[in-house]
């Protein structure tokens, strides 16, 4: 399981802090704070997840942004500004050009997750809490991707070794880890223990609620964590 215990900074993007609060699970950051665990965003994550909701006219989209704006107020969550338009755009322009399907290069990373890393670069963070699956694909694991687009396209991908290299250096000590993570984090940790008897199957249930809420994490992954939290 993955091992936090050293954890002083985890940089968020939009997409695991929408799971947490679609499951009603972002209690755990703040459980986590408790342990002087900082969970960081750019500023373009807040816009994403707070600024931009609230001024929808859905009512609907509001219940997340407000509660996630609290956990700012709170220092919960902290908005850290860094200068990191060059070297996001650096990023976007090496991970858009590492596959090529007949010649063409794919499109992998957009601007937002290009932001994430050349912050977690320049603020030297090593935990990334990210639930898309491509970035964290391409930090942790970049020959299953273009199998998997060999599957998806029916083509042979070619690899810019080069472009792959320099993106590996940039992430280098880099982790991903999901919301799931964190979840099942938690749970070794006591979150869960006012359930009593029912602590494991909240676990469970909490799981599949991550992944229906667009944690990209497998059912056999599910399993898995239900294996080992014993």
């Amino acid at each position: 399981m993955h091992n936090m215990a050293n954890e002083k900074y985890i940089l968020c993007d939009s997409s695991s802090l929408i799971s947490l609060t679609d499951t009603c699970l972002e209690t755990i950051l703040r459980f986590f704070h408790r342990s002087n665990v900082l969970f960081i965003i750019p500023p373009s994550v807040e816009y994403e997840i707070i600024t931009r909701p609230l001024k929808m006219t859905m009512k609907a989209y509001q219940f997340s942004a407000m509660r996630l704006k609290k956990l700012i107020e709170d220092e919960v969550l902290m908005k850290v500004e860094a200068e990191t338009d060059a070297p996001a755009k650096e990023i976007l322009e090496l991970t858009n050009s590492i596959f090529f399907a007949k010649g063409k290069p794919l499109h992998m990373v957009d601007m937002g997750e290009a932001e994430m890393i050349a912050l977690a670069k320049s603020l030297k963070i090593k935990t990334l809490l990210m639930d898309e699956r491509t970035t964290r694909m391409l930090v942790e694991a970049p020959f299953e991707i273009k199998d998997h687009l060999e599957e998806e396209l029916r083509v042979n991908v070619m690899v810019n070794s080069s472009h792959l290299q320099k993106f590996s250096d940039i992430v280098s000590g880099m982790r991903v880890i999901r919301s799931s993570e964190l979840v099942a984090v938690a749970y070794e940790k006591g979150y869960f223990d006012n359930f009593g008897a029912d602590k494991k199957k909240m676990l469970e249930a909490a799981l599949y609620k991550t992944k229906f809420s667009g944690c990209s994490v497998r059912f056999d992954e599910i399993e898995e964590f239900m294996r080992i939290e014993q």
